[in-house]
């Protein structure tokens, strides 16, 4: 089994991949060989990533984009196809929320986050998908949410999107399964990104009540989500597509 986490420089694309969970994701698979080209808005913040990746012996590669933007996405996927690697696979991880019952929820705030977490993944789906039907082994890996599958209180347009997520995963399975492209979604519960752990300092997450509802007493670490998506890029997963991953920790099994 081995032998297949390893990868020989293939390129995968992280999008949110200079913190959190996408720094986690590219770190993991930099370490089975791959080269990880990550995206977000902050390139100082990518730049950084890159310096801790390249003084490991690691290939990074960055792109500041915005992912929400259709003109960003087009400008990724052409420099990507432009750049001479070999894709193997995007990993959808780009997102944010925000708390307000819908009552209460202004109609540019539900576009803006509809945008960030959903139609950047239509976008990078559309434009990549002909580039991963040319690689061996392909794999589209989207980041959902424990909220893809259960509600949560005040928190309707990311639950909306994220559940949105989840179902468009099985969709696009459905579509390219026979063309050998594997698409799987990652359901995340509580993870120590540094958001969430801003959320903690700022007293909107109270720990106690958070880790009583996990079954292993504690949230994720963002390599402990990071490794399952590298899993399930790799070519040890080779028959897993369709598939949601709950990495909660056993917090949405009671």
């Amino acid at each position: 089994m081995l032998s297949k986490m390893r990868m020989q420089g293939e390129a995968v694309v992280i999008t949110g991949g200079g913190a959190g969970i996408g720094k986690a994701a590219a770190a993991a698979l930099c370490e089975m060989g791959a080269t990880s080209i990550i995206v977000g808005r902050t390139e100082a913040t990518l730049r950084q990533t890159q310096a801790e990746f390249h003084a490991k012996g690691w290939k990074c590669e960055v792109f500041a984009a915005d992912i929400s933007r259709e003109e960003d996405v087009a400008r990724l996927a052409q420099w990507v196809a432009q750049s001479g690697l070999e894709v193997k696979a995007i990993v959808n991880n780009a997102g944010n929320n925000f708390s307000a019952p819908i009552h209460e929820l202004p109609t540019e705030r539900w576009r803006e986050l509809m945008a960030t977490n959903l139609d950047s993944v239509y976008f990078m789906c559309r434009d990549f998908i002909p580039l991963l039907l040319r690689a061996k082994g392909p794999s589209i890996v989207n980041v959902a949410s424990t909220f893809g599958v259960i509600g949560n209180a005040k928190m309707p347009v990311y639950c909306a999107t994220k559940g949105a997520v989840v179902n468009l995963t099985r969709q696009l399975a459905i579509d390219y399964g026979a063309q050998g492209l594997r698409v799987n979604s990652v359901c995340p519960g509580s993870t120590l990104s540094p958001r969430y752990k801003g959320y903690i300092e700022k007293g909107l997450v109270k720990m106690e009540a958070v880790n009583a509802r996990i079954m292993l007493g504690r949230p994720a670490d963002c390599d402990e989500i990071g490794d399952v998506i590298a899993f399930l890029i790799s070519d040890a997963a080779s028959f897993v597509t369709g598939a949601t991953m709950v990495v909660d920790g056993g917090q949405t099994i009671h």
